[in-house]
């Protein structure tokens, strides 16, 4: 994945993952203006504009998107954002070539994935895209088990997942130890090849997050490879290159996001100006947190009124890090406050501007946070611009 999209904070991700639901058009265009370029965004419009019929807009942003994942590098994404849109608007055969050349021209060859992408011609990624099958599942999802017959080759285009391998003894074929490697975008699973006979799972796949993947079935790319023999010899390196990976080191991606994102309890003091109110003492979890604020979702006891009512109240924030012995202290503003549908529920969150900490708090919350002062200060950005209008 491209650093561009790395910077962004995990609730943008969780926008474009589907595991936190916008239902405005104008949410996602004002979010746009702060990020135009984000190919993910403009994914996730289109997908909302597809579910309210909104067609022509619709292809419009899945056009968008696919130009911006191929200046990122992306390939399998803009693919998939293209047939969404051709599905929409059949393309003329002018505009196609114009899609293959700019993919092959813009595409990042890093990994087998995208090499195995980059090498097809005009007729033979047509060919690929109109087989392949989008899917979507959620977290803790099991989706190949060993000992299964494989018929399916899955490409990741966004989200995590987790392979664990077992390795039987030379002798006796029990199974002796398991190794597990992270999959995320831009890598597959799915031993279908070499097409003779059934090939047996010898791994457990299963969702770590959200995920959407792109499948095609064995019998499909076999008809695609004895049409097209050059698909074929593609193929073979595909897997080639992933034998002589081996599997061993596990993506440093999927740790960092899992870490970025974990929740955080937090107890939160909310003075109150008027005579004689004492304040307010709350509860919730950080979603996220950087050097300059964070995002708290209120526990459910929350029962205080309109959430708007507490915007530019001080606050004392207490919490425990999972690298620190001792609470942090933070004093800070409630900046914003907003009520999301997250997983069919509707939750309060509120967005607290740090203003003061001590050097020893900033340099523990600094190493939680990871990334620099400027990815922080874009987490914080992009939390705010989620609630002006």
């Amino acid at each position: 994945m491209s650093h561009h999209l790395e910077t962004h904070s995990s609730i943008v991700k969780r926008i474009i993952d589907g595991s936190l639901t916008i239902d405005s058009v104008g949410e996602f265009e004002n979010l746009l203006k702060v990020f135009p370029n984000d190919p993910g965004l403009h994914r996730a419009l289109a997908d909302l504009l597809a579910r309210q019929k909104s067609f022509d807009a619709a292809a419009d942003a899945y056009r968008a998107a696919a130009r911006y994942f191929i200046e990122a590098g992306m390939g399998l994404q803009a693919i998939v954002s293209k047939i969404s849109e051709w599905r929409i608007v059949r393309p003329a055969q002018q505009e196609g070539k114009a899609f293959h050349v700019a993919l092959c021209k813009g595409i990042s060859e890093d990994t087998p994935v995208q090499r195995f992408l980059a090498q097809m011609s005009y007729p033979q990624m047509v060919a690929f895209m109109v087989q392949l099958v989008r899917i979507r599942f959620r977290a803790g999802r099991v989706l190949k088990k060993f000992g299964g017959v494989q018929n399916d080759m899955y490409l990741v285009v966004s989200g995590a997942l987790k392979e664990t391998t077992y390795h039987p003894l030379e002798e006796g074929g029990r199974v002796h130890k398991k190794t597990t490697i992270d999959l995320v975008d831009n890598d597959f699973f799915g031993d279908i090849y070499p097409f003779d006979g059934d090939r047996v799972s010898e791994s457990d796949v299963e969702t770590i997050t959200r995920a959407e993947l792109v499948k095609i079935s064995k019998p499909r790319l076999m008809a695609l490879c004895e049409k097209y023999p050059h698909v074929e010899r593609l193929v073979n390196e595909l897997y080639k290159a992933r034998s002589e990976l081996g599997g061993e080191i596990p993506s440093p991606t999927v740790r960092k996001t899992a870490r970025h994102q974990l929740p955080t309890k937090v107890s939160m003091k909310v003075f109150r100006e008027e005579i004689g109110k004492t304040p307010l003492f709350l509860n919730g979890f950080t979603d996220d947190i950087s050097l300059g604020g964070a995002c708290i979702i209120l526990g459910a006891t929350y029962q205080t009124g309109p959430s708007a009512d507490m915007v530019g109240r001080k606050v004392k924030i207490e919490m425990g890090l999972p690298s620190a012995a001792m609470k942090l202290h933070i004093l800070g503003t409630i900046a914003w406050s907003k009520e999301v549908s997250h997983e069919g529920k509707t939750s309060t969150v509120v967005g607290i501007k740090f203003e003061e900490m001590t050097d020893p708090d900033r340099e523990l919350l600094e190493g939680y946070c990871y990334g620099s002062d400027g990815e922080q200060n874009l987490i914080w950005s992009l939390w705010e611009s989620l609630v002006k209008k």
